[in-house]
């Protein structure tokens, strides 16, 4: 949480050094009304094929992200493409599972 930092394009950079495409194997979702079965859609292909997902603004869906958690926790039960990757932003909130954190 640094306020001013631009994460995002920061990470887009990352991606693309590593050889990620957007919109291909590196997905960016901007959470919101709608947004967890698109998030948790490209989550599902990311785990299987080694993509690369960022959340954004996860603060907005707190009631959701108990659920992330426990997808979280199946991906790491089954085992993840060891190229799978999770990023997150938010706003400071105390709403946000611990275990996310």
């Amino acid at each position: 949480l640094s306020p001013g930092a631009n994460v995002v394009a920061d990470l887009d950079k990352k991606a693309a050094e590593n050889g990620l495409q957007k919109g291909v194997s590196y997905h960016n979702v901007s959470m919101g009304q709608g947004q967890d079965i698109v998030a948790m859609s490209c989550l599902e292909t990311a785990h299987r094929n080694g993509h690369w997902v960022i959340l954004n603004n996860v603060h907005l869906m707190p009631k959701w992200l108990i659920e992330l958690e426990k997808k979280l926790d199946e991906y790491g039960a089954e085992g993840s493409h060891e190229k799978f990757r999770v990023f997150l932003t938010s706003d400071p909130s105390n709403a946000i599972p611990i275990g996310i954190l």
